[in-house]
């Protein structure tokens, strides 16, 4: 047969059971490539030029089932018989993946959601003067501590790289206990800011680096539901923690609190750190130390600015609420714990159901519309709320959508950059969230004490500057995801799944 003919007749000659050795061949290896490629390109991740190859090549995939020799090659390649069976691109979706989202819950509830409890040591310390600090070194030790965390992502991936992430989330959880044991032993505040800032804070970042991405090698379909779960978390240690710590600090004393804190989170963290289970080789995950180029990557450069605005919006309310309860409107401490604790219940609830909403109706459409209602509600009921009852609506209204962030980060960052590139592009991501982490907290302060000072308002008044700043924030961060939604479906239709 004339060589021209493969070229001229394909169809007919893959039906003919005549034909030479190279011919089948050259068959089996054309069909062979397609398969290894449409692999590939559907482990790259969700952005549009690969959702375009992929329907390319959906529509020249072999219609029969891969055979021995084609089998034999592609596991030759590095491709597991797995992803020939289902075309490469099925997750399990379930299985042990919901073992590894209750494991991810466990970690946040004992690193974020404990990390939420300083603002009970810090009143206490206030009210007592424990270390004889003010207010606003207290707030930058607060900072201090969720920065040191997020800067640790080149670390914890480099330490990924040569131990390996089990290893990497033990170290992490011996340093989240130990600093809260040593904070309640500590007799100067500069020994409290390396234990509580540097310590703790250390521990943090080697529990969240590494285990962050670990819920999309399981699940794409049901990805944003999965990760609201995990990230649900941080509502479910905040509404534990906040209410056991100020109990255990007036029967036992700030010491003992915080090594009984410690333990526990020892005792969680090291249960849930051997239990979970990645799979890096499947999804061809690579942990690459610090990729600078992603900060002007064309998509992922407005995540990045949507991560930045909403953080500081989101560090500002968390911890100026509360005070703006007690100090502005003459609440008692117990009520002000009482908004704070409705806020780490709005969490709960508000990070799976915007995780449900985003698998259903688009992720980065329920992202923008979760933060245009947290600037609407920030202008239109907490700038004017005067009632304890105003400001635990706001405050579940905040807790449901500002801490999206924290559920959409990482099937986001899938979205735009792949699972291939995710633990690489997050490092990134959590660098960037150093700066709202250390200032945001502190900068609310600032905001206040200007009001205070420099423009001689007092009561509500003096927090309205602040309150407005953050209600701009969440604002201008649903703005930025406009930047991401372009680039994801490469036009400007606002309603597009995406």
């Amino acid at each position: 047969m004339p060589s021209h003919a493969l070229d001229e007749k394909p169809d007919t000659l893959t039906q003919n059971s005549v034909i030479s050795a190279d011919d089948k061949s050259q068959v089996l290896f054309d069909n062979n490539e397609k398969t290894l490629t449409r692999t590939a390109s559907q482990a790259s991740g969700n952005t549009l030029a690969s959702r375009r190859s992929r329907a390319s090549r959906a529509s020249q995939a072999p219609s029969h089932a891969p055979s021995d020799v084609e089998i034999a090659e592609a596991l030759d390649a590095g491709v597991t018989e797995e992803h020939i069976d289902n075309g490469g691109d099925e997750l399990p979706n379930g299985g042990y993946g919901w073992v590894v989202v209750v494991c991810i819950l466990a970690l946040n509830a004992c690193t974020w959601g404990i990390n939420t409890t300083y603002g009970v040591f810090t009143a206490f310390f206030l009210q007592h003067n424990y270390y004889g600090a003010s207010q606003l070194q207290y707030a930058f030790v607060g900072g201090l501590s969720a920065a040191f965390a997020v800067l640790q992502g080149p670390l914890a991936n480099y330490l990924t790289r040569l131990l390996g992430y089990k290893a990497v989330l033990l170290i992490g959880a011996v340093l989240c206990s130990l600093g809260q044991c040593l904070s309640g032993l500590t007799h100067s505040f500069g020994a409290f800011i390396a234990t509580q800032a540097i310590v703790f804070g250390l521990g943090m970042g080697l529990i969240l680096v590494p285990s962050q991405p670990l819920v999309a090698h399981w699940f794409d379909r049901r990805l944003s539901l999965a990760q609201g779960i995990a990230q649900a978390g941080s509502g479910v240690g905040a509404l534990i923690f906040s209410n056991t710590t100020p109990v255990l600090m007036y029967s036992v004393g700030v010491k003992y609190t915080y090594v009984i804190n410690g333990c526990i989170s020892a005792f969680v963290l090291i249960t849930a750190s051997l239990l979970l289970r990645g799979r890096h080789e499947q999804v061809q995950a690579r942990q690459a130390p610090l990729q600078v180029s992603f900060f002007w990557h064309k998509g992922y450069k407005w995540l990045l600015l949507w991560a930045f605005l909403t953080m500081m919006g989101y560090f500002i309310a968390i911890y100026t609420l509360p005070s703006y309860c007690t100090s502005a409107l003459g609440m008692t401490q117990k009520q002000g714990g009482a908004v704070q604790s409705i806020v780490a219940a709005g969490q709960l609830v508000g990070r799976p159901m915007w995780g449900f909403f985003m698998d259903r109706l688009g992720r980065v459409n329920m992202v923008i519309v979760s933060y245009l209602i947290c600037g609407v509600a920030t202008l239109a009921i907490w700038m004017p709320g005067r009632t304890f009852g105003l400001m635990a609506f706001y405050g579940f209204v905040n807790g449901a959508c500002s801490g999206t962030i924290h559920s959409a980060a990482t099937p986001l960052t899938a979205a735009v950059v792949g699972i291939p590139e995710l633990a690489s592009a997050l490092s990134i991501y959590w660098l960037t969230l150093s700066i709202p982490n250390l200032m945001g907290q502190p900068f609310g302060i600032m905001l206040v004490d200007y009001s205070r000072t420099h423009l001689g308002r007092h009561g509500p008044g003096e927090y309205q500057i602040a309150i407005g700043f953050c209600a701009g924030l969440y604002l201008a961060a649903a703005l930025a995801l406009f930047g991401v939604k372009h680039y994801l479906q490469g036009n400007w239709k606002l309603w597009q799944k995406s």
